[in-house]
């Protein structure tokens, strides 16, 4: 149920029956990374916003400090549950309370730029789309170099239809199930997520609402900003979870007949996929418990994941050593401005109005990924250009203009 202080604090602020966008945050013991989520709903430019905070039995202290935030910011609102039900379970529950005209999923430990909302909006009524996402903006709390979700080759905003939902991340092209969307919420009456997912339960909540002939558009500004981490919820896979998305695929495919045979070829290359992953996860998970004669038969039946598995070897150890090598934070800030800016220690592009953006023409993404590598740093934003390209650093502590040493 949700906090009787939050719904009353909510309810108080309503003007036209509810808010324009009702932001869905599930949260299990995200800590303190909770709190710049938190603050990057509440700074966006379009502020008619609610944030639902679904809590699923943490035991940290990241309730703790939501509620502290709701007592200066009546748009939280929170729901608890005593027994952990994972995050399906947590977002239904958050999308049964949600009033906006439009859902965001946004998660506990990532952050969104302040224009996000505003300019997804604007993505939306250009496609007349009723889900509108963004790329993800990838920063690593370990020192690795940002990454863009949809690769260097994605320039423009582009449509997605089920057969692409569906093969994403199978044909060589970027993986879009990891995707954060904003829904137009007339789009969700009925339909909910599965709650017997834990991992995958996004894809195949689109994936539902695109068969059902919704329209999606993705844009290519990454102005949602993925945090990676050791606990990450989305990075951990066990052998029940993807018994769990091959099982559900199977129950998918036998209610959605009749398939087109293009559609069908698609689930069932998905389907192949998913099944190599739960062969992998049970090696991985024999090698854990050492059992080794059982490694070594998945292995010969498998020789193809011993690859796999000196990768994810040699991935962790590059991440440990990062670890203990913190890259160190400029002693200055940085200071941004755009063309023509006096002073600036990194020039940045100008700053375009959302209403004269150009969604088909290509955006300086890879300059946002730069940025994104001074995560946590100072910075002195000289005009609108910096401080909409302060945007993309993670946890940015924006200085006073005076901060700025005089030029001699």
């Amino acid at each position: 149920m949700p906090e009787a202080g939050a719904q009353m604090q909510s309810s108080d602020r309503r003007t036209r029956g509810g808010p324009l966008i009702s932001v869905i945050m599930a949260n299990f013991q995200a800590g303190g990374r909770i709190v710049p989520a938190i603050r990057s709903v509440l700074g966006q430019t379009m502020g008619d916003v609610e944030i639902i905070v679904s809590d699923d039995a943490s035991r940290d202290n990241s309730l703790a400090l939501v509620r502290a935030m709701m007592a200066d910011d009546p748009r939280i609102r929170v729901a608890t549950e005593e027994a952990n039900r994972g995050p399906a379970h947590c977002r239904n529950r958050a999308l049964d309370l949600a009033r906006g005209d439009w859902v965001a999923i946004v998660d506990s430990d990532d952050i969104i730029h302040p224009e996000r909302f505003e300019r997804l909006l604007a993505v939306a009524a250009r496609h007349d789309a009723d889900i509108v996402a963004d790329d993800l903006l990838l920063f690593h709390e370990d020192g690795s170099p940002p990454k863009l979700m949809l690769g260097a080759e994605a320039q423009a905003s582009f449509i997605v239809s089920p057969m692409q939902w569906v093969l994403a991340g199978l044909d060589g092209s970027p993986a879009l199930g990891y995707l954060k969307p904003m829904i137009r919420a007339e789009r969700l009456r009925g339909v909910r997520y599965d709650e017997a997912l834990r991992i995958g339960e996004d894809y195949d909540f689109v994936l539902r609402l695109l068969l059902d002939n919704a329209r999606m558009v993705v844009a290519p500004e990454p102005l949602y900003l993925y945090r990676r981490h050791s606990a990450s919820i989305s990075h951990r896979l066990s052998v029940g979870d993807m018994k769990a998305m091959v099982e559900r695929q199977r129950a998918f495919v036998a209610t959605r007949q009749p398939l087109s045979t293009e559609l069908a070829a698609a689930l069932a290359t998905r389907l192949a996929a998913l099944q190599q992953g739960l062969a992998y996860e049970d090696l991985v998970s024999s090698i854990k418990e050492r059992k080794l004669g059982q490694a070594l038969r998945l292995l010969r039946r498998n020789p193809g994941h011993f690859g796999r598995l000196w990768r994810s070897f040699m991935e962790g150890r590059q991440h440990r050593e990062r670890d203990d090598k913190a890259a160190p934070r400029p002693s200055e800030p940085l200071v941004l401005g755009g063309q023509g800016s006096s002073g600036a220690s990194r020039i940045v592009p100008d700053y375009v109005p959302t209403a004269l953006v150009d969604w088909s023409a290509p955006r300086p993404r890879g300059t946002w990924r730069e940025l994104a590598s001074y995560a946590g740093t100072r910075c002195v934003a000289l005009d609108q250009a910096g401080r909409y390209a302060a945007g993309f650093i993670p946890e940015v502590m924006l200085a006073d203009a005076s901060a700025v040493p005089e030029a001699s």
